[in-house]
């Protein structure tokens, strides 16, 4: 059953992963995902290979927690089309998503799951 749970929760990580390509890592820039690879950019080793099992363990994002936006981008993101409501909680344009998702918002929760670390501005 554990096992089952994690191959969930992997492959749910990896369609995740995907939307953040550039985004900074503890070891290099995110650019590219196939399969269960990851491919980071570094500036000293170069084109480094991933397992995805390793994010979370010894490779990590670096997202930004959702409640860290300044006055401007929240500004801007009302404006592309998010909205809060009850009961349902947030709901997002196409265009407020893509916003969030090159702000490198932790939309998914990945921070808390362990997954990434919180991006210091």
């Amino acid at each position: 059953m554990v096992y089952l749970l994690m191959l969930l929760l992997m492959s749910l990580q990896c369609k995740y992963l995907g939307l953040y390509i550039g985004c900074k890592t503890n070891k290099g820039v995110l650019t590219g995902i196939c399969e269960e690879s990851i491919f980071i950019l570094s500036e000293t080793t170069g084109l480094q290979t991933f397992q995805a099992e390793s994010v979370g363990e010894i490779l990590f994002l670096y997202l930004r927690p959702f409640g860290n936006l300044n006055a401007e981008e929240v500004k801007i993101l009302i404006e592309k089309g998010f909205n809060i409501g009850r009961p349902k909680g947030y709901s997002f344009s196409t265009e407020a998503f893509i916003f969030l998702l090159s702000l490198y918002v932790d939309i998914f929760g990945l921070i808390e799951m362990g997954y990434a670390k919180e991006m210091l501005l």
